[in-house]
């Protein structure tokens, strides 16, 4: 096993630092924050424009999409050390990591011509919206069962195609400029799933008023050039999204976890925690078990570089999602009755919010992909060779 890095890593290591260290984003940039993970202001699309054009956006990808056809692991480093810096790639990561690939393996036409590079550029923002689809192949009972009703359908009305009901509001959606929606089609022109890139200024888009509202869709027109994939291949674009949000949940878990777990130790510190046994049992646990993820990461990003079958992989969204719960319910412990005091920082600083709302967020998000249990069914699935549940 290496324990170091190769010279082609540490030269890669080295190039970024240089980079970073003259050219990070402005110092000001907390006088500006974001409305929401949709609304992308004038320096953070000025940022993202600046990474782009030096081949610092998606260091993995090549350099016409904004990369420099780095390795995983490379891309990986890429991320642990922007997150170290607190500077951030985007303020709109749904549409860089989640969207813009998508457009880019699955697009076409005005999709990879348009819409790809200005996602890239932060000239287009985007929110997702693609988890009340039921599996096609599934029994009734079984969708029934594992989603209930179904948000979002698109029918054809005289000749035309229409985006019909509405979803809980995804994050972003009050600001972003398209939204990838995932939806039953029941039209002999669509394959009974579809994932479409909707245009929210189009009429019959109600947006939410605050972030407990719904979107909605009331016959909004669905164009040819808007639908992500060919006409019968809904469901194979909807499964690589969805592994995109898993992939950009863990990873994210991950990079959240190495900062939280430096601001508890500070927070212990300032709380005189630094000589108590238990505190300090405590943060060693959590460190042994964050070190222990972050090692499983990177054998599986070795692995898939190689080729190599990685179940690892499977492993990471439990792994993060868990560890990274703890550190914040650590972080409400150690506060006591301050824990539930909202305007009491919390680990990240700018642009999160206190240690009681981050633990929120992160149980919230879990829960949101099905909780503890689902991940551990498709952990057990991967190593059975099954589908379960």
């Amino acid at each position: 096993m290496r324990l170091s890095d190769s010279r082609a890593v540490a030269r890669f290591r080295a190039e970024l630092d240089a980079w970073l260290d003259e050219n990070e984003p402005a110092s000001d940039r907390a006088a500006d924050v974001p409305r929401s993970p949709g609304h992308i202001p004038e320096w953070a699309r000025d940022w993202q424009r600046t990474l782009f054009d030096a081949g610092w956006l998606v260091p993995r990808w090549p350099p016409e999409l904004g990369g420099r056809d780095a390795s995983a692991i490379e891309q990986m480093i890429y991320l642990e050390e922007l997150s170290r810096r607190r500077v951030p790639r985007t303020v709109n990561p749904q549409g860089l990591d989640v969207c813009a690939p998508t457009l880019a393996d699955h697009g076409s036409g005005r999709q990879v011509d348009e819409w790809l590079p200005a996602t890239l550029r932060g000239d287009m923002s985007w929110c997702v919206a693609v988890g009340d689809v039921p599996d096609p192949g599934a029994t009734a009972g079984d969708r029934d069962g594992e989603t209930g009703a179904v948000g979002l359908t698109i029918d054809e009305v005289d000749g035309a195609l229409v985006l019909r009901g509405s979803v809980p509001a995804p994050a972003g959606s009050r600001d972003a400029d398209r939204c990838l929606c995932a939806a039953v089609a029941d039209s002999s022109r669509l394959d009974g799933t579809a994932v479409v890139a909707v245009d929210l200024t189009l009429d019959g888009v109600t947006r939410p008023d605050d972030e407990a509202g719904s979107l909605s869709f009331d016959a909004v027109p669905v164009t040819g050039d808007a639908i992500v994939g060919e006409s019968d291949a809904g469901w194979p674009v909807l499964q690589s999204v969805r592994a995109r949000m898993r992939s950009v949940r863990w990873i994210g878990s991950l990079l959240a976890t190495q900062r939280a777990l430096a601001s508890l130790a500070d927070l212990g510190r300032s709380r005189g925690l630094a000589d108590d046994g238990v505190f300090r049992d405590t943060l060693a646990g959590l460190r042994v078990e964050a070190d222990a993820v972050r090692a499983l990461a990177y054998r599986a990003l070795a692995k898939q570089a190689t080729g190599r079958p990685n179940p690892e992989l499977a492993m990471l969204p439990l792994a993060t999602s868990r560890i990274e719960e703890q550190v914040y319910l650590t972080g409400v412990e150690v506060l006591g009755p301050d824990g539930l005091d909202l305007d009491v920082e919390g680990p990240m600083g700018w642009p999160s919010g206190s240690w009681a709302s981050e633990w929120a967020t992160a149980t919230g998000a879990s829960a949101g992909s099905g909780g503890l249990g689902a991940e551990r069914d498709r952990v057990a699935g991967r190593v059975l060779g099954v589908r379960l549940g």
